[in-house]
């Protein structure tokens, strides 16, 4: 299975929460620079996530090639070449349901991203709302 590194993205990854983590939201150009921060984060994620599904989709297909295999190379009856195949992909299935937890977790974490770009939007439209209020008043 090709494997693409995916290290200089969970870095890239960690310094953008690491940033956000030192803005105020109560600051508005802060806030606006969290939403991109976040964006950027989501971008990130779906890299990470696309390579988890391809690697789940690869696990997937030597799983079945060798379960196909043994199934036509096995002597026996259906019934053992059923067993022996069971017994020979065990560590495949583990290895497919690592990657397909994997690719749920990057799933996740962009759906909370998204929610919380659309909290932070409400933020943001809040605070621009109460800003011309206050000028409001004040130029009345």
């Amino acid at each position: 299975m090709v494997r693409v590194s995916t290290q200089g993205s969970k870095k890239r990854l960690d310094q953008i929460y690491k940033e956000i983590d030192s803005l105020n939201p109560e600051i508005l150009p802060e806030l606006n620079k969290m939403i991109r921060l976040y964006s950027q984060a989501q971008m990130i994620i779906g890299f990470l996530d696309a390579q988890a599904l391809y690697e789940y989709g690869a696990a997937y297909a030597k799983r079945k090639l060798v379960q196909g295999d043994i199934k036509a190379n096995f002597e026996g009856t259906g019934v053992e070449k059923e067993g022996q195949s069971e017994i020979e992909i065990h560590d495949l299935r583990i290895e497919e349901a690592r990657a397909k937890a994997e690719s749920r977790k990057w799933q996740n974490l962009f759906k909370s991203t998204d929610n919380l770009i659309i909290a932070l939007r409400r933020d943001e439209r809040t605070a621009l709302e109460e800003y011309r209020k206050a000028n409001d008043l004040n130029e009345g």
